[in-house]
Formats: structure tokens, C-alpha cells, sequence
């Protein structure tokens, strides 16, 4: 096992060194919801990560697909006093937003540097929250998966011939529906909102 750690670096740190047309890149970015989106509510941004990879050069133009995963969470505890005590709130929520898309670059002539992208997909979230007011189960949600189309705009910059900074906007087209239990009661719900999200972070081309 060892051996095949081993082996797999140096063929990945070999593929990097003479990879010359760098057709993939990977990003890590930190994701910031411009507002409280109804359906998630308040979630605090944790980590972006991403894939590209190029597989049709146009001269300034390159036309790619990616994938992008997010991942937000939200939680609180504490204890108070009710009549017959002290009692305790405790509520719990992830949420996971998976982005594959396809996506043109571009390089400005004389300022290769910048490269300007757009990029259009769907977005996938998936919505694990749990809330426990006194062991009273107020709102028991399991993991669901919710979807909508997904415009995605941003511009890198070139640090080094490998290394760049990235900005990028998200704008998700969301709609959740499905089941869930309040106070031991099942609802249905079905909600369409728009989400914006803002990521900026670092990549790195092979």
C-alpha cells in the first residue's frame, strides 16, 4: 500500500512537471451568501472546492467542464431556564451544494494573464438540518437533494504560469420540495427561490 502511494505521487508530480498545454486546474475558494436564502436560512460558509478541465482550445478561446462542491453549515446550542428547569436547545444544519457545468475562457491578447469565464450548469444542494428544543423534535429534516440551473461568472489572474487568484459568482436558480416533520406532524413544502453566491480563492494549472 505504501508502494502504491508512492508510485501514484510521482506520477502525479511527473504529470505536472511535463504537462505543458494545462488542461486541468483545481481551486479552493471560500463561498459567501450575499443574503439569508428562506429555504437554507443563515448558514455560515466553510470551503469551495473545484475541478476544471479544458478539452477544446479556439486560439483565446477554451471551452471546458467542471465541477464545483460547497459546503455551508449552521449550528447552535445553549440551555435556559423553563419551569421545570433548565432545558436545552440544540439545533444542527449542513448543506451541500454540488455544481457540475460547462464553461468558456478566455484569454485577453496582450494580457494573458486575466481570463475572463462564464459558465452555465445545475446545481444540486443537499440540506441535512435538525433541531431539538427540550427533546421536543421541533424540526427533523433528513438529507434531501434540491436542484436548479446554475450562471456562473468570473475572471482569474495568473500569479505565476501554474498559480492564479480567482473571483466567481454563482447565480442558482433554486426549487426545494418534498416532506418534512414538525413536532412529530409531516408537511409538504415546495419552495422556488434564487440564491447568490460570491467565491474567491486560489487554483493551480497542470
Amino acid at each position: 500500500m505504501k508502494q502504491f502511494f508512492i508510485t501514484s505521487a510521482f506520477v502525479f508530480i511527473s504529470l505536472i512537471t511535463y504537462a505543458q498545454d494545462q488542461k486541468w486546474s483545481v481551486e479552493a475558494s471560500y463561498p459567501l451568501t450575499f443574503k439569508t436564502a428562506p429555504a437554507i436560512g443563515e448558514i455560515n460558509e466553510v470551503l469551495d472546492l473545484g475541478a476544471k478541465y479544458r478539452f477544446l482550445n479556439l486560439g483565446i478561446f477554451k471551452l471546458g467542464t467542471g465541477i464545483n462542491i460547497s459546503y455551508f453549515r449552521e449550528y447552535d446550542n445553549f440551555t435556559y431556564g423553563s419551569q421545570s428547569g433548565d432545558a436545552f436547545f440544540d439545533y444542527k444544519k449542513n448543506v451541500v451544494i454540488l455544481q457540475p457545468k460547462v464553461f468558456g475562457e478566455m484569454e485577453i491578447p496582450g494580457f494573458t494573464r486575466l481570463k475572463p469565464q462564464i459558465g452555465l450548469g445545475y446545481s444540486i444542494l443537499f440540506n441535512n438540518t435538525y433541531s431539538n428544543n427540550n427533546n421536543d423534535i421541533v424540526y427533523d429534516l433528513p438529507t434531501s437533494s434540491d436542484g436548479g440551473l446554475n450562471l456562473n461568472l468570473g475572471v482569474s489572474y495568473n500569479l505565476t504560469k501554474r498559480f492564479y487568484v480567482q473571483i466567481q459568482w454563482d447565480y442558482l436558480w433554486m426549487h426545494y420540495k418534498g416532506n418534512t416533520d414538525l413536532s412529530g406532524q409531516s408537511y409538504s413544502y415546495s419552495i422556488r427561490e434564487n440564491l447568490n453566491i460570491f467565491k474567491a480563492g486560489i487554483g493551480f494549472r497542470f
